[in-house]
C-alpha cells in the first residue's frame, strides 16, 4: 500500500478513484499508467479534495467511483474514505455511480439512498455466471458469491437505489453458454433488475494487457483455453460462441421483460444527471 499525493481528485470524465490498484485476483488486469497494478494506492485526503472541487463546480454531474479500484475493498475498513466521499457528494447534491463486488456497500446504503432521493444513485455490480467455482476462477475469491450479490441488489433496490447488472467478462468456452447466461438474467429479472449491460457481447483486451489475460486464461481454464485457441487467435477482441443466436435469445428475453440491455444506451443513462426536485439535465462531462 502507498499514499497517492494528488492535486486533482476527479478525472476529466468525473471519475473518483480513492483506491487505485488490483484489489482482487481477477482474470482481467486494470491498466494504471505510472503505477504497479499489484500495489494499492490510497488517496487519504480524498474527502477534503473532493469537497473543495465540488464546491467550485458550476453545474452538477454524476461522479463515477470504482474504475481503477473497488471503493469497498478491505482497506476501506481502515480508512473509511468511501463513506466520507459519499457524504460530500450527498451534501453537494451530485449524483453517483459506484462499481463494486463487495458487501461492504450495505454499510453506506443510507447515504446512497439519500443521494438517490435528490439526484441519482446507481450501483453497478458484475454477475459473470451462476457457477461459484467458475466465478472464483474468473474474479478471485476476494469477491462475494453471486447469491449474495442478488440479495444485496434486492436490498439496494428496496432503498430506492438503481442497480445496473454487468454480465462480464463473457469469455468463450468459459461462461458463454446460452442456457447458463439466460438463467443468470432470469435471476436478475426476478428481483426487478431492469438494466443489464452485456457490453454488446464484445470483450476488448488492450494490447498491453493481452499477455496477462491469456496466461491467466490458460492457467485457470486449461481445457477451455485449449478449445478456444484451437479455433481462434489470441487477439484483442473476443466474442461468445454462436454470438448471433445468443443475442437473439438474450435480447429477445430482455425486450419481453422491459429490460434495458444496449450498452451505449445504459452508459448514456448512467451519465445523465437528474435533479429530482427541479427537473433534469444531461451532463456527460
Amino acid at each position: 500500500m502507498y499514499v497517492i499525493d494528488s492535486r486533482n481528485i476527479l478525472t476529466p470524465q468525473n471519475g473518483l478513484n480513492i483506491y487505485r490498484g488490483r484489489t482482487e485476483n481477477h482474470i482481467l488486469l486494470t491498466e494504471i499508467p505510472g503505477a504497479d497494478p499489484m500495489d494499492i494506492g490510497v488517496k487519504t485526503d480524498a474527502p477534503e479534495l473532493l469537497s473543495k472541487t465540488l464546491r467550485t463546480r458550476r453545474s452538477k454531474c454524476m461522479i463515477v467511483m470504482g474504475n481503477l479500484g473497488d471503493p469497498y475493498n478491505s482497506l476501506d475498513e481502515t480508512y473509511g474514505l468511501t463513506r466520507k466521499c459519499l457524504k460530500v457528494i450527498e451534501n453537494q447534491d451530485f449524483g453517483v455511480i459506484i462499481s463494486t463486488r463487495q458487501e461492504r456497500i450495505l454499510r453506506d446504503i443510507d447515504v446512497i439512498a439519500g443521494i438517490a432521493s435528490k439526484t441519482k444513485g446507481v450501483v453497478e455490480m458484475t454477475f459473470p455466471c451462476m457457477d461459484e467455482e467458475k466465478r472464483k476462477l474468473i474474479e478471485g475469491e476476494e469477491t462475494i458469491p453471486i447469491a449474495d450479490r442478488l440479495r444485496i441488489a434486492g436490498e439496494l433496490k428496496k432503498a430506492g437505489i438503481t442497480v445496473v447488472a454487468s454480465i462480464s467478462p463473457i469469455i468463450p468456452f468459459v461462461n458463454d453458454d446460452q442456457d447458463e447466461l439466460l438463467d443468470m438474467i432470469r435471476h436478475l429479472s426476478n428481483i426487478g433488475i431492469d438494466r443489464i449491460d452485456m457490453s454488446d457481447m464484445r470483450m476488448v483486451i488492450k494490447k498491453s494487457l493481452r499477455d496477462f489475460f491469456y496466461n491467466e486464461f490458460k492457467n485457470r481454464f486449461p481445457s477451455e483455453y485449449a478449445s478456444f485457441i484451437h479455433e481462434h487467435e489470441a487477439g484483442g477482441e473476443l466474442y461468445p460462441r454462436d454470438k448471433e443466436e445468443l443475442q437473439n435469445v438474450i435480447y429477445g428475453f430482455c425486450q419481453d421483460k422491459g429490460i434495458m440491455y444496449d450498452s451505449k444506451q445504459i452508459t448514456s443513462w448512467k451519465r445523465q444527471y437528474v435533479n429530482r426536485t427541479v427537473g433534469e439535465q444531461m451532463s456527460l462531462f
